[in-house]
């Protein structure tokens, strides 16, 4: 909820087509008076946003979704006109929400977070009869969680929170909506699903089921909420994955050599770089952009090429508190359990090459992932103990370990111009595995001058807050008649179903 009373709605969604094709999704917004902010799939393109109706958020990916394909993306809009007076509670503003329900489908793993004013304590907070489940601090502020196991086909969950109006002393709400009689549950005539919810995070699958034109019937549109937080990228995951501070810079490092952004000019006694063209100005290019973490990376280099001790541990204290706020509502466990899957399929794609080269290029395409595996350096010798490895000269990440941990290196890399470096004779399995885990260890032994400094300049996160519910409650309903929305008491949180697929 924003100072001036309008509120921040992100939706993180996943789409699966079943059948035919997707080009564009449309997200029904709670009224008219909204602004539709960024939207971002999970390779970190941004997408075009527009109204395709007066009442949705649309966008349109970046090519078409077949069936069987899926796709992550985040969008997030600005609404006004959503705080009103709870009549119930003088002295108090308040909303309701009625998240999506479906007639004739279930929901299943129904996450709602809601992110109050500054200054809001758990004391000050009443709700509906619908108790939240728990309580957390986002960016030190209060936030109220419900979380409800599933919702049977058209099963309403109708949830609220009404806090002190002090709490935002710039905003004086219409007088529409919160001054009349209130709704009573019986006269309740027509109610329409609502998806969002302000300032935080309600995910929905969408999985679109698209009938044949033989039917001429609509598209099917089923919804459940997610469990896990998909679209992390392979660092944030290596974070979510226990990896400590050092291997987490050097999986940034290692990011960054990929992309052929850096080059190593010197290991002893700490790493040295130097910072390659089109990547001067450290935000790299519209066709290849860096992430957050890889400029914070760049950003940390100093003049002479070493890296800062307290710049570096501000960029990973930065990509931590990242990856925890993506993280809110999901299930922490079953996130990670699916990312350990993630790095099970990356050595799959290697295991499962049919030739030398084949099994090196997905290798060099999986790398990052790999890079997690506590036992990579053995898993790397048994894939490649029958068929040597093939560098391609291009892999700068490749080069870097050979050149400068191989005792004897034979070859030697066209930094400036890599396609012109000469290409290197296939290695033996064994040979390279000991090199790759050799370049990890000592990367992260060596990549600060002091790890000490650097290891104390990381401050440990706040702890999170976890509270019992205030049990305190209004006896409000809201009603979205025709998507106008009518409330007494705490103010109507409710979003027409106009979403869906194109």
């Amino acid at each position: 909820i924003n100072d001036d009373g309008t509120i921040d709605l992100t939706y993180n969604m996943s789409i699966t087509v079943t059948q035919g094709r997707l080009t564009a999704f449309d997200v029904g917004q709670p009224n008219r008076d909204f602004t539709i902010g960024q939207a971002t799939d999970q390779y970190g393109n941004q997408l075009r946003t527009y109204s395709y109706t007066p009442d949705v958020a649309s966008v349109d990916f970046k090519q078409q979704i077949n069936a069987g394909e899926s796709i992550w993306y985040t969008i997030t809009t600005n609404v006004a006109g959503m705080i009103y007076n709870d009549t119930t509670n003088p002295g108090n503003y308040g909303m309701q929400f009625l998240p999506q329900w479906i007639s004739d489908t279930p929901i299943s793993d129904v996450r709602i977070q809601i992110v109050l004013p500054p200054s809001v304590s758990t004391a000050d907070v009443k709700t509906t009869e619908v108790f939240y489940n728990g309580t957390s601090m986002v960016e030190g502020r209060l936030a109220v969680y419900w979380e409800k196991p599933s919702l049977a086909a058209n099963e309403r969950f109708m949830i609220g929170v009404s806090f002190p109006a002090a709490a935002l002393p710039n905003y004086t709400p219409s007088s529409q909506g919160g001054s009349g009689d209130g709704f009573d549950l019986d006269s309740l005539f027509l109610v329409l699903g609502a998806i969002g919810f302000f300032a935080a995070i309600l995910i929905f699958i969408f999985i679109i089921y698209k009938l044949s034109k033989s039917s001429y019937q609509s598209p099917k549109v089923s919804m459940e909420t997610l469990g896990v937080k998909r679209g992390l990228t392979a660092v944030e995951a290596a974070y979510l994955l226990d990896l400590k501070p050092p291997q987490l810079v050097t999986a940034i490092l290692y990011s960054l050599l990929q992309k052929r952004a850096v080059w190593a000019e010197e290991t002893k006694p700490s790493l040295k770089l130097k910072v390659l063209p089109p990547y001067e100005n450290k935000t790299g290019t519209k066709e290849n952009p860096l992430r957050y973490y890889e400029i914070d990376f760049l950003q940390a280099l100093k003049a002479d090429g070493s890296l800062d001790e307290e710049k570096l541990a501000k960029a990973i204290m930065f990509l931590r508190d990242t990856v925890e706020k993506k993280l809110e509502g999901y299930s922490r466990k079953d996130t990670v359990d699916y990312y350990r899957k993630i790095v099970d399929k990356a050595w799959a794609q290697v295991e499962q090459a049919g030739t030398p080269e084949l099994a090196s290029n997905a290798y060099d395409k999986e790398l990052l992932w790999l890079m997690m595996d506590p036992n990579q350096r053995v898993r790397t010798e048994t894939v490649f103990r029958d068929r040597p490895f093939q560098p391609n000269p291009l892999w700068f990440w490749w080069w870097y370990g050979y050149t400068i941990y191989h005792p004897h290196p034979v070859f030697h890399p066209n930094i400036n111009a890599p396609a012109q470096s000469p290409t290197p004779t296939p290695i033996p399995g064994a040979e390279f595995a000991n090199n790759i885990a050799t370049s990890l260890e000592k990367t992260s032994s060596n990549i600060v001058v002091s790890l000490e400094k650097f290891a104390n300049a990381i401050v440990p996160p706040p702890p999170k807050a976890s509270h019992a519910p205030a049990h305190k409650g209004s006896d409000c309903v809201c009603a979205c008649a025709a998507c106008a929305c009518a409330c007494a008491c705490v103010s109507c949180a409710c979003a027409c179903a106009g979403g869906g697929g194109r």
